[in-house]
């Protein structure tokens, strides 16, 4: 019979506890359901904004690198001297426009 009466009475003296963890368990969910969606998604656009970031600059850098690499291969032809850039220009436009054609009739077909 004493037992009874301690382990009612042990259950009754830590419904504080339960309810503390019930309610715990609760916020706990609800924050999971809002903020964690918020939070995922907010990351994710930091890392594209990121990526991005990157991909500009190394698009950049290697066109930067292709221009030099062109007026280093021009600088091998008889017609142009030393430390002129208008060959490696005038080569890399040609390209560029004949991509920039060959994009344009594919879109109209």
């Amino acid at each position: 019979m004493s037992e009874d009466l301690t382990s009612s009475s042990a259950a009754t003296d830590d419904w504080p506890a339960r309810l503390t963890q019930t309610l715990v368990g609760y916020v706990d969910m609800v924050r999971s359901k809002t903020t964690g969606n918020v939070l995922d998604k907010s990351r994710l656009v930091v890392y594209a904004l990121a990526a991005a970031l990157i991909g500009v600059v190394a698009v950049f850098i290697f066109f930067i690198l292709l221009v030099r690499l062109v007026v280093s291969l021009t600088e091998l032809l008889p017609v142009i001297d030393e430390g002129e850039t208008w060959g490696a220009y005038l080569i890399l436009g040609l390209v560029f426009s004949s991509i920039g054609a060959l994009l344009w009739r594919k879109k109209g077909a």
